[in-house]
C-alpha cells in the first residue's frame, strides 16, 4: 500500500479485494438503496401527476366562477352591512359569508394540500423504515473505512 496516496486508491484496493460476504454486503445496500430511491421518486411523480390532476379539474370548476355571488361585496363587512339593511337574509349572509372565507383560503394555497398528499408523503418518508438500521450500520462500517483510508493515505504521503 506504499504507492497508494489517496483514500479513494485505498478504498477500490479494499473493495477490489473484499471477500465474498462483504461483496454481498455491499451489492444488497447498494440494492436496497437503488430500490428506495426508485420508490421514492415514483412516489414524488405520483404526488405531482394528483397535484396537477387536481389543480386542472379546479381550474376547470373555476372556469365557472364559484365566488360570483360575491362580486357586489369588498369585505365581509359589507355582507353584514346588507343583512343590516334587510337585502339579504341571515341565512343568505352566512353562505356568503362561507364563501367568503372560501375564497380566502383558496387564495393563500399556492400548492395543493390535502389528505391524499399528505398520505403519500407520509409513504416517501415510510421507504426507508424496513432497512434504515440495516443501510445505517453499513454507511457507519464504511465512513469508518474511509477515516482509516484518509489514515493511511496520510502515512503513505509522508514515507513516500
Amino acid at each position: 500500500m506504499a504507492d497508494l496516496f489517496t483514500a479513494e486508491e485505498i478504498m477500490d484496493l479494499w473493495d477490489r479485494n473484499a471477500t465474498a460476504e462483504d461483496k454481498a454486503e455491499r451489492d444488497r445496500i447498494m440494492e436496497i438503496k437503488k430500490d428506495q430511491d426508485t420508490a421514492r421518486k415514483y412516489i414524488n411523480d405520483a404526488i405531482a401527476r394528483y397535484r396537477k390532476d387536481k389543480t386542472k379539474s379546479r381550474s376547470k370548476a373555476k372556469a365557472a366562477d364559484p365566488f360570483v355571488d360575491l362580486a357586489d361585496y369588498t369585505s365581509k363587512e359589507d355582507i353584514q352591512e346588507s343583512f343590516g339593511w334587510g337585502f339579504i337574509s341571515e341565512r343568505e349572509r352566512d353562505r356568503l359569508w362561507n364563501l367568503w372565507d372560501l375564497r380566502e383560503q383558496s387564495k393563500s394555497k399556492t400548492e395543493l394540500e390535502d389528505r391524499v398528499v399528505e398520505l403519500l408523503q407520509v409513504a416517501a418518508r415510510a421507504i426507508y423504515n424496513p432497512h434504515s438500521e440495516e443501510v445505517f450500520i453499513y454507511d457507519q462500517k464504511r465512513s469508518k473505512m474511509w477515516r482509516e483510508a484518509e489514515r493511511v493515505a496520510r502515512e503513505n504521503l509522508m514515507r513516500g
